[in-house]
């Protein structure tokens, strides 16, 4: 049997319990009065929480230690597990001196896990405007993006411009100049030459729209 990383175990425990009583890392941090960036890093697998941070991770979902540290035992839960990956959902992104600043955060969702390559992070971008509806994008659609800077032409990428927050657009390059282009021809194309093109930052590379109704 192959065992995952314990980190990994901890990060899927709490979004299991944490989707039980509805609750978000931010709700977490605030009432167990912990950092947010600390839980959200024990939420994404990042860090694993030191024996007193357990105890108190335990009390506060009124379950047992072993149940945020180990592997569940039912094995249909396992296999489920297994199949998916919890992705963080961001409401916004924008362009920090640490590099690209995810903000805004709404929990998590789901995404098969042979959807990604485990030598890339991916967060879940939520859709706002009507620029990419001739792609079947539309407002409220969570965009599936891949951190990386490279692109084919045409690709479509979360692009970030001069601080703005960043969208969805088609990229393409060529020479001295860069073209960010929607698919609603109510807007037209956005076109960065020489050094404007400086002002571009790619956020990612889109992998996969998804849609929930209610």
């Amino acid at each position: 049997m192959i065992r995952r990383d314990p980190r990994q175990v901890v990060s899927s425990n709490l979004q299991r319990l944490a989707n039980k009583t509805g609750e978000k890392p931010n709700d977490i941090s605030r009432k167990l009065k912990l950092p947010k960036q600390t839980v959200r890093d024990w939420f994404l697998g990042n860090s694993y929480p030191r024996p007193l941070s357990v105890q108190k991770l335990a009390d506060h979902f009124h379950v047992e230690t072993s149940d945020i540290t180990e592997e569940p035992l039912d094995p249909t839960k396992m296999r489920s597990e297994f199949n998916v990956i919890q992705v963080p959902v961001v409401g916004s992104i924008k362009a920090g001196p640490n590099g690209i600043a995810e903000e805004n955060y709404n929990g998590f969702s789901s995404v098969d896990r042979d959807k990604i390559e485990s030598d890339f992070d991916y967060y879940w971008l939520k859709v706002y405007g009507d620029s990419m509806i001739g792609d079947g994008i539309l407002e409220g659609d969570l965009a599936l993006i891949k951190k990386t800077p490279e692109f084919e032409n045409r690709d479509i990428c979360a692009v970030i411009v001069d601080g703005e927050e960043g969208t969805l657009k088609h990229v393409e390059k060529h020479d001295n100049t860069v073209v960010l282009t929607g698919s609603n021809p109510n807007y037209s194309p956005r076109i960065f030459v020489n050094e404007d093109c400086n002002l571009i930052t790619i956020a990612g590379k889109l992998v996969q729209i998804k849609r929930e109704y209610n």
